[in-house]
């Protein structure tokens, strides 16, 4: 009996596979979902597999097929347009083995062994035909390149098509693999005319950089990651990767080798299960000092002392200096689709096992920084931020990307400690020279809003000084007559 049972068991273990190091698309946490639902859902269109059956994206199957048909057109030659349609059928079909499939199915964390061969090679053909001639021709009208058949194309007739589709492109369960582009833009590249007026670009990174222009950063050159880039949502969550991580704090549990000389301290004995265990192993023996936020609002910090300053346009988004009592923060673009990009990029890190946390440590710090709307002010006013058309109330609910995240690591932990201990000390001439001319300025200014709002005030206020002026005079020369 137990003979038979063994080999059951070991049957079982048979069928158990190794998971892939390709994988990289994910199915959004619910925990994450619940929070904001919109947020990670396709709005026009459905790229790849898991959003294929949404009944609301249906009508843009059509548009997909017909920017397909465009891509392979690229000349006016039937003959050109049906090899170029061969080449890359071959490169996705691969005379019936479909030798992309099992890469392809490996990226995904759902099971897509229910769709049949041909149907996810197709959607890979199509959507992938469909991204890079959206691409380019995106890239050919910010050139100011005319477009063919622009007369009936809905997407670049309609002003809010880009915008929906930006957001759509983004979302982490919306993805099709990155090597797809990269083969079908190689195949499809050399039969793409070359114009004085007009140069395609040599890569996928290229055109889809200049497509998103992530918090409006036009700075796309070929340095940005791609080697083993895995989709689009990948590429931009490389694109804001700050290179230095010598300053990230831990604020999960730590690391076996750092809790060694610990351990072997750890009570045992009374432990009934594995969770008293745990508890007594993480018991904290000494209070630490570092900050995982900062400690006051934006508007706090500069009452105290601590002035803020725009960073320089070419730098990423996650290069924030404090230095001589000064924080450069980069320029963060608010629009539309931000708060979604925040929120795809943060739920790939939680999914992603090899991925840091740099866009969590971002958000914690700026919602450490953002608490009322003296803050988003202020941040406005140095031009750290820039709204394209969201208000205050849009940062009200800034804090709710980061509900029911939970952070790895820490990026700025480093930066959070020194302007706390900075705030806190007054040794420093040019804290205590800010700190006066903050002061200065805000009497001045409610100097001005109570005495010199209107010109009415303004009139009055001098009518006053004068009649002040003649009776001082006059009262002198009563006292002191010639």
């Amino acid at each position: 009996m137990n003979d038979k049972w063994t080999m059951g068991i070991a049957d079982k273990l048979s069928h158990v596979q190794n998971g892939s190091e390709d994988l990289s698309i994910y199915r959004v946490p619910r925990k994450l979902r619940k929070v904001k639902e919109d947020a990670y859902n396709p709005r026009v269109v459905s790229i790849g597999p898991l959003h294929r059956d949404n009944p609301n994206l249906i009508a843009m199957k059509e548009h997909k097929w017909r920017y397909m048909l465009f891509i392979l057109q690229q000349t006016n030659d039937f003959k050109n347009t049906i090899e170029c349609l061969k080449k890359c059928t071959n490169a996705i079909y691969g005379l019936g083995t479909f030798p992309l499939n099992t890469k392809v199915c490996e990226s995904y964390a759902e099971d897509l062994t229910e769709i049949k061969k041909q149907d996810l090679a197709e959607i890979m053909l199509v959507d992938g035909c469909f991204m890079l001639e959206l691409f380019l021709r995106y890239d050919q009208y910010c050139s100011d390149i005319p477009l063919k058949h622009q007369s009936n194309d809905p997407i670049f007739g309609n002003a809010w098509m880009i915008p929906a589709l930006k957001h759509d492109l983004a979302l982490l369960e919306n993805q099709i693999p990155f090597f797809i582009l990269e083969i079908l833009y190689n195949v499809i590249k050399p039969h793409i005319p070359h114009t004085v007026e007009y140069t395609p670009p040599n890569s996928v990174t290229s055109l889809a950089l200049n497509f998103f222009q992530p918090m409006n950063r036009k700075a796309t050159n070929e340095d940005t990651k791609t080697a083993d880039c895995k989709h689009l949502l990948y590429l931009l969550h490389n694109f804001f990767l700050q290179t230095r991580s010598d300053h990230i704090v831990e604020l999960g549990p730590a690391k076996a080798s750092n809790q060694h000389a610990r351990k072997e301290d750890t009570e045992t004995a009374n432990s009934n299960h594995l969770l008293q265990l745990l508890g007594k192993f993480f018991l904290p023996a000494k209070a630490s000092k570092k900050k995982s936020k900062f400690k006051y609002c934006a508007s706090d910090l500069y009452d105290a002392g601590v002035q803020f300053e725009k960073g320089l346009a070419e730098d990423h988004l996650l290069c924030i200096k404090f230095e001589d009592g000064e924080i450069k923060i980069p320029q963060v673009f608010i629009d539309d689709t931000t708060d979604s990009l925040f929120r795809n990029l943060i739920a790939f890190e939680q999914c992603h096992l090899k991925s840091s946390h740099h866009i969590t440590s971002y958000v914690i710090l700026m919602k450490s920084l953002i608490r009322s709307k003296e803050d988003i002010k202020l941040l406005k006013k140095k031009e750290i931020i820039n709204e394209n058309f969201a208000g205050g109330e849009y940062f009200v609910h800034f804090g709710s990307i980061l509900d029911h995240v939970n952070p790895k690591d820490f990026l700025f932990g480093d930066l959070c400690d020194q302007v706390n201990d900075y705030s806190r000390s007054w040794f420093h001439w040019r804290k205590f020279k800010v700190f006066w001319m903050v002061r200065l300025q805000r009497y001045m200014r409610s100097l001005y809003n109570t005495y010199f709002s209107s010109p009415w005030s303004i009139t009055a206020f001098f009518a006053a000084a004068v009649l002040f002026s003649l009776t001082v005079t006059q009262t002198y020369y009563a006292i002191h007559p010639r």
